[in-house]
């Protein structure tokens, strides 16, 4: 029986360490941090639970290939939250637009906005139906016949891979959608608007939601499962390097000096990391040199401001996007608009008629990397951002302020020291329909010069957590392959 090696216990290696498992792998899973999940985590804080993962949950609709895998996995919810709206943006001047799942809907509340707009508006929403017709996170599970079949949609979809969101909203007349629609997908201006038409369209088949109890319990779910089926889940084991020997694994050797022998290993540790830390040089292709050699400065979705507030807001948007009166500054950056998450629909996130509440920015790493050595200003500037964040919400939510029970703000450097990923490398502006579908078949990444080897999670293609497990499936089942076994999915 063949041995795996899997380094890094988050969402794809747990994932790769239970398909391993349902296919007769002996099979290791070591984490560095004393807790697995990696990125898919919360944490609590005076009895609430302040969440820094999951915000769309893919694969909810049973009897779909992405709910098979999670119960594959373990982890399909015993209770998840379908929110009928995506975002709620607000203006300094009151103006709203709710940007609901429901097509219908979502159709009069633009033409209310900006009737001029009108054909634009219905461009948009039948893009939306168009996408509505296929599953494009699934596309890695296609088979052949999917392909033929689906094809002809993914041609009709494909001019949408090709403009960005802010790109779009340039051909709405109003001013209002021209300054609203660039955020409605998380605040991302420059994504292709190809992704979040195919977010609209599987909210609303419910085949998105969102998952109760927080990120942790989600991945907690996978850790169970793995364990039960019996594999060796080991803690506060940091890998130090990679063994090889003519050129191929033989094993991993710990920061400990414990070497520890494979047939097979799989990284689920930053890319970085992997290739510039843990493996020799000369197996790196000349492509992997230059993407490691050009770290990416700019940080998505990276300071999270979370408040646990004295106060029941369920009956408030799971989500907003609020243009203060004017720009606030967060860490030495103006900042036009606020993106609100709002846990208040979900009870087990804060105690009885308390809500859970929470700020996202986008930021530079190499901002935070300064001023984290001297600990007295980084705490300074941890402690302004959250005051910052409460004067501008309380436009939204009146007497806040008063009600705020808990503060905690997270930042690169915080997310750096309890999942070890930090800034990102390699870049690419602009966005095919080809690149986003390569994207979706969650393909390990392997080296032609080094044998039994798979990389696998976000940092190298994972497309969400769904892309993250599904990486981990498709190496164990390309291990299957290659040893003449049939693969076993659950």
């Amino acid at each position: 029986m063949s041995n795996v090696i899997v380094i890094g216990a988050g969402i794809g290696g747990l994932a790769a360490g239970c398909y391993a498992r349902l296919n007769g792998f002996e099979v290791t899973v070591l984490e560095g941090s004393e807790r697995a999940g990696g990125l898919c985590t919360s944490w609590n804080r005076g009895g609430y639970t302040f969440d820094g993962c999951i915000r769309h949950l893919a694969g909810l609709k049973p009897e779909t290939a992405l709910y098979r895998m999670w119960s594959d996995l373990g982890s399909v919810p015993a209770r998840a939250f379908f929110p009928e709206e995506l975002v709620k943006v607000m203006d300094e001047s009151g103006r709203e637009l709710t940007v609901y799942y429901d097509t219908g809907k979502l159709e009069e509340e633009m033409k209310r906005i900006a009737p001029e707009d009108s054909d634009t508006i219905r461009e948009y929403i039948k893009a939306i139906q168009l996408l509505s017709s296929i599953e494009l996170m699934e596309v890695g599970f296609w088979k052949f016949s999917d392909w033929l079949k689906k094809i002809p949609i993914l041609l009709k979809s494909r001019k949408y891979s090709r403009v960005s969101m802010e790109k779009f909203a340039e051909k709405f007349s109003s001013p209002v959608l021209k300054r609203f629609f660039p955020v409605i997908q998380y605040g991302w201006k420059n994504i292709p608007l190809t992704l979040h038409l195919a977010v609209m369209a599987g909210s609303g088949r419910k085949m998105y939601g969102r998952y109760a109890g927080g990120s942790y319990q989600f991945s907690r779910a996978i850790e169970e499962r793995y364990l039960s089926l019996g594999g060796d889940l080991r803690l506060g084991a940091r890998v130090e390097r990679i063994l090889t020997d003519n050129d191929a694994v033989t094993g991993v050797q710990l920061e400990s000096g414990e070497e520890i022998a494979a047939d097979h290993v799989i990284s689920d540790v930053y890319g970085y990391d992997t290739f510039i830390k843990l493996l020799d040089d000369r197996y790196l292709t000349d492509q992997l040199r230059s993407i490691y050699s050009k770290p990416i400065d700019r940080m998505m979705m990276a300071i999270h401001v979370s408040l646990g507030i004295d106060k029941d807001l369920q009956d408030m948007p799971n989500s907003m996007a609020f243009f203060p009166d004017k720009p606030i500054e967060i860490a030495g950056e103006k900042h036009e608009m606020l993106s609100i998450l709002n846990y208040g629909y979900d009870p087990a996130m804060a105690p009885e008629g308390k809500t859970s509440l929470k700020v996202i920015y986008d930021t530079s790493y190499s901002y935070w990397e300064e001023l984290f050595e001297d600990e007295q200003s980084y705490e300074k500037e941890k402690r302004q951002i959250a005051e910052n964040t409460i004067q501008a919400l309380e436009r939204v939510f009146p007497s806040l302020e008063t009600a705020i029970e808990v503060i905690d703000v997270a930042t690169p450097i915080t997310t750096k020291r309890f999942t070890a990923n930090g800034q990102g490398y390699g870049s690419k502006e602009d966005f095919s329909l080809k690149d986003i579908l390569r994207g979706f078949l969650n393909r390990p990444l392997r080296l032609k010069s080094l044998k039994n080897f798979y990389v696998i999670g976000h940092s190298v293609g994972g497309a969400n957590l769904y892309g993250c497990a599904a990486m981990g499936r498709n190496a164990i089942k390309s291990l299957c392959k290659k040893e003449k076994k049939k693969f076993i999915a659950s």
